[in-house]
């Protein structure tokens, strides 16, 4: 049988961006399971389980693909009720993003390989297993500068998961 490896594109924060949503994070102080800030992330694309035979040609598509530095600032607190998720996005996506999300898409689907077709709604999640029913939240303003992206892996471990990251790939654009 062969093994199957539960994989997703995601941006990841640098360091100086994941304390500052790690500080958002502790000042909302919920009550729930927090995401341990070494796995904050947004998910780009979901690709599920897939072969470990795949995970090549997954990585040049993401190689092949352009990625254009942009700004990002996660400026909004939300929740998904029925998970239980409590999570921080932006108001606004950058048309960079915006393009790169879709080209990704389509290079996937051009190659037939299988990803979560919901519509995108780029959150990073805080909370998991959210109890707070009336939370007061303040506004927030976290700027996080996009210039690259990785290819993660999910594994599940005895209460929880790991993230073990399989490739990264950098704008070849400068950072202005």
């Amino acid at each position: 049988m062969t093994k199957r490896h539960r994989l997703f594109f995601a941006l990841e924060p640098d360091e100086k961006n994941r304390c500052e949503i790690h500080a958002v994070q502790n000042h909302l102080a919920c009550t729930g399971r927090r995401v341990p800030p070494e796995q904050f992330h947004i998910t780009l694309a979901f690709l599920g389980m897939q072969p470990a035979e795949i995970i090549p040609e997954v990585s040049a598509i993401a190689a092949d693909l352009p990625f254009n530095p942009c700004s990002l600032v996660l400026d909004r607190i939300g929740r998904f009720r029925r998970a239980g998720v409590l999570w921080i996005g932006s108001m606004a996506i950058p048309p960079a993003l915006q393009d790169f999300h879709r080209a990704l898409l389509d290079e996937l689907e051009k190659a037939g390989i299988g990803h979560d077709r919901k519509a995108w709604q780029p959150h990073l999640t805080l909370y998991r297993r959210l109890r707070d029913r009336s939370l007061v939240m303040d506004t927030v303003e976290v700027h996080w500068r996009l210039n690259h992206f990785s290819l993660i892996e999910s594994v599940n471990i005895k209460g929880g998961v790991e993230y073990h990251r399989l490739g990264h790939w950098k704008s070849s654009t400068p950072v202005s």
